[in-house]
């Protein structure tokens, strides 16, 4: 399963949120992504059918698969982003074309890249690249 760029930025507020110790609620993920709650709700309810965020009363946490499919995400663009700025592009054009287009990209081709750049262990931002694979094994 891959998921959307509206999906990663639901699961994104959902994990943010939800990291003071309690989950995440409907109103503040509504706030943080400047949307109404009937609309959160909305896509709330689909990430819960898709097993992604599950919610425990008034509250909705990331589930383990949630968590793979961000790690995933962030990989990817983190990836397509350093290779960018290798072949000479700005940092700041390198991640701007690279959200248009990182979800899009197969698992296969970004291992590859990954591979190819040397398995580095940060992006040009100076942020972590997930090892999403000793993510799977744990």
């Amino acid at each position: 399963m891959r998921i959307s760029r509206k999906e990663y930025d639901y699961i994104l507020e959902i994990k943010s949120e939800a990291s003071h110790g309690k989950g995440a609620r409907l109103t503040k993920v509504a706030k943080g992504l400047k949307v109404s709650p009937a609309s959160a709700y909305e896509e709330i309810y689909h990430l819960v059918t898709k097993g992604l965020v599950k919610r425990e009363g008034d509250y909705i946490y990331v589930t383990e698969e949630g968590n793979r499919e961000l790690l995933y995400a962030q990989k990817a663009h983190r990836v397509i982003e350093t290779f960018l700025v290798k072949t000479g592009m700005s940092l700041e054009e390198a991640c701007a074309l690279t959200n248009r287009f990182d979800l899009l990209v197969p698992e296969e081709v970004i291992e590859h890249i990954y591979q190819f750049l040397g398995k580095p262990d940060r992006c040009p931002h100076s942020h972590q690249i997930p090892d999403v694979e000793s993510e799977r094994r744990e």
